[in-house]
């Protein structure tokens, strides 16, 4: 019964997608596990596969209809530059490469092209929820995997299209391969390829033109009528008709539904049908990779596992040159371009949908097809743990006396007249805001950029930024880090503001480092690794929302300030343990004045080797002391007799004019007593 085998299915899945969930592999790979479970090759769980393939198939046209809402014209004319320097030839290299790699093995060169094209596409899915969940969808390397991904959202409709012509071209029959898709092939209305492809173009065009003029017209009518059902019932209309007229063309029912979702997208109504369309979605495409997980033969992995895994070498090894080459070209630096190339290294969901209809008009047979199965899902496995070897692999690299040099940028000319300045990493919405700000009154600054075409262009208004890794020693020296009062780090990669700020740390341990980071769980590591001050935009959002609302009830102005402040010098551990602390437990309470203030010792300070004895710091600042950090130790209680080192930091208690007063001993300079 096919109820039962739906329930079987879904139960199997949601198990096994809570484990790979739990073990932090992407669910994805956990969905495709589970077709190989209950699938034929597996404990046999499912009998009326059939079945499940046709709900499977509307799931990828509803997930490639969400897709193409997602991919807005303005977002593609935004990315326009990098998709073409590095997505085009990303996609162009690699279709070449394994076509000329497997040509002895595949018969003909339309097939070996066609598995070229296959293994061009790389998981959309897995990669955007790597960079999420990393917080690195706003680095270098993020935004070329992302510009890459979008070119080939796009370029499956240019490989659908090519499918009759290589299948005409290798003059191959699908009758050998009926075995792989147990479910009809739609009727085809034009059996020359030729006209097939040229009436594909022709479709692709009218629903675009129909999804700008005529589509929004009928959407607004059915608005309207503020009737939610006619609303969701319009949009399944648009989609799955859209796909049948595609597929009656010699197309696939997926490309269909993508023209149409893009086509929408640039629509008043596009987010809003989105939101309608993805539980929909969610629910049948993952249907899809269950049914492709179904197709996968275990024993043809073990009896061919040597063959597998050349295979899978060859993908990785290959698909991470084709990334990084074309970036390199367009200026990236080599440990960005191979960062950038290990991300998308992996066969992509919507090659399984390529792969299907290949299989369907013969430009693929048994045996091929499951070797592909077999190296697409050891790769989509195998994301993650590449990504967490190539930075490392790229550092090891870059100690080497072969490699070391291309590892290393060029720095640029040190500017012995820079001093007593500023040190900008990143040149984002935060670093730009800053280098105004400090422009504005005068202050000294460099800027540090990876982005070649930011560089370029800022550079020619005259802004002194220059191309460099924040976390090369040899750009930092040469940036003026000895002679830098602060060293700002505003990038969004979490990982190089780490590393950023240890090398500082390391090169001038009396540098006040100052540091931009997403989210507060980060805050306690970068203090660790030796910033100064840390700013979570997540929760200085946070802080400016409970000032206001403090305001509303009338608490005394002076009192929120005292409150901010206090969480800030305690680095937001209230926010992050989400416990009051003793000290605040009243706004009103007595503690409100007691507060925690860090003052770190700089190279110039006049306090440098005098004893806190010596400096009489209760009697001068009125300020308890009640803990040092020096490098990694902490020394509780300090007794008089204990001199002051540079990069100590001195945490001390008192009210806010009494700190006031501490950070302006501490900090108190031989230029300020002349």
């Amino acid at each position: 019964m096919f109820l039962s085998d739906l329930l079987v299915v879904f139960a199997v899945t949601a198990v096994v997608v809570f484990l790979f969930g739990r073990a932090q592999i992407p669910s994805v790979i956990g969905l495709l596990v589970s077709g190989l479970v209950v699938g034929p090759y597996g404990l046999s769980l499912v009998d009326d596969l059939e079945s499940v393939e046709l709900l499977a198939e509307i799931g990828v046209v509803v997930l490639l209809f969400t897709v193409g809402l997602e991919i807005s014209i303005s977002r593609l004319l935004a990315m326009l530059p990098l998709m073409v320097r590095i997505g085009l030839p990303q996609i162009v290299g690699t279709t070449l490469l394994i076509a000329a790699a497997c040509r002895w093995y595949v018969g003909t060169l339309p097939q070996a092209i066609f598995a070229g094209l296959l293994i061009a596409m790389s998981s959309t899915a897995i990669v955007l929820k790597l960079l999420a969940d990393r917080s690195q969808s706003g680095t270098q390397a993020g935004r070329i995997s992302i510009s890459v991904l979008l070119f080939q959202d796009l370029f499956v409709i240019v490989a659908m299209l090519a499918v009759p012509l290589l299948a005409a071209s290798a003059d191959v029959s699908a009758e050998v391969n009926s075995q792989i898709s147990s479910h009809s092939s739609p009727p085809v209305l034009f059996e020359n390829p030729f006209v097939a492809v040229l009436a594909g173009f022709s479709i692709v065009a009218g629903v675009l033109l129909a999804g700008r003029k005529i589509i929004p017209k009928v959407l607004h009518e059915v608005v309207r009528l503020r009737n939610r059902e006619l609303f969701l019932i319009t949009l399944v209309l648009i989609c799955l008709g859209t796909a049948a007229i595609t597929a009656a063309a010699g197309l696939s029912l997926a490309i269909g539904a993508f023209i149409a979702g893009l086509a929408l997208s640039e629509s008043e109504y596009g987010h809003q049908a989105f939101a309608e369309v993805l539980p929909f979605r969610d629910t049948l495409a993952s249907l899809f990779f269950v049914s492709v997980g179904m197709l996968l033969d275990v024993s043809f992995v073990f009896s061919h596992l040597g063959l597998v895994c050349l295979v899978v070498l060859v993908i990785v090894v290959l698909k991470i040159f084709a990334t990084a080459i074309p970036s390199i070209i367009s200026g990236f630096p080599v440990r960005t371009s191979l960062i950038a190339g290990s991300v998308i290294a992996q066969v992509g969901e919507f090659s399984f949908v390529l792969g299907s209809r290949g299989a369907d008009v013969g430009l693929l047979t048994g045996e091929d097809y499951q070797t592909f199965l077999a190296a697409a899902v050891i790769t989509m496995a195998a994301t993650p743990l590449l990504t967490n070897l190539m930075p490392n692999l790229c550092d090891l690299l870059g100690q080497s006396p072969w490699f070391g040099r291309m590892f290393h940028d060029s720095p640029p000319e040190d500017d012995i007249d820079l001093s007593d300045h500023v040190i900008i990493a990143g040149f984002g919405i935060n670093g730009r805001s800053l280098a105004t700000a400090l422009a504005e009154f005068g202050v000294p600054h460099v800027i540090l950029e990876l982005n070649p075409e930011t560089v370029r262009s800022e550079g020619s208004l005259g802004i002194d930024i220059r191309y460099g890794d924040c976390t090369r020693q040899a750009i930092l020296e040469h940036a003026g880090i000895f002679r830098a009062r602060a060293f700002v780090v505003a990038i969004s990669d979490p990982a190089s503001a780490r590393r950023s700020v240890r090398v500082a740390r390391d090169l001038v341990p009396e540098i006040e480092i100052f540091v931009r980071t997403e989210y507060l769980s980060e805050v306690d590591e970068l203090r660790l690794l030796g910033a100064d001050v840390v700013v979570p935009a997540e929760f200085e959002t946070a802080l400016s929302l409970f000032e206001r609302v403090l305001g509303i009830y009338d608490v005394p102005e002076e009192k929120i300030d005292d409150l901010v402040d206090q969480l800030r010098l305690e680095n937001y551990g209230f926010l992050r343990s989400g416990v009051r602390r003793q000290t605040i437990q009243s706004i009103d309470g007595p503690d409100i004045h007691d507060q925690l203030g860090r003052c770190r010792i700089s190279q110039r300070s006049v306090v440098v080797g005098q004893t806190i004895g010596e400096l009489d710091v209760r009697a001068k600042t009125g300020v308890t002391i009640i803990a040092i950090q020096r490098r990694n130790q902490q020394i509780r209680n300090p007794g008089p007799d204990l001199q002051l080192q540079i990069g100590d930091e001195v945490s001390f208690v008192g009210s806010r004019s009494e700190r006031t007063a501490a950070n302006k001993l501490f900090l108190l300079t031989s230029r300020n007593t002349e």
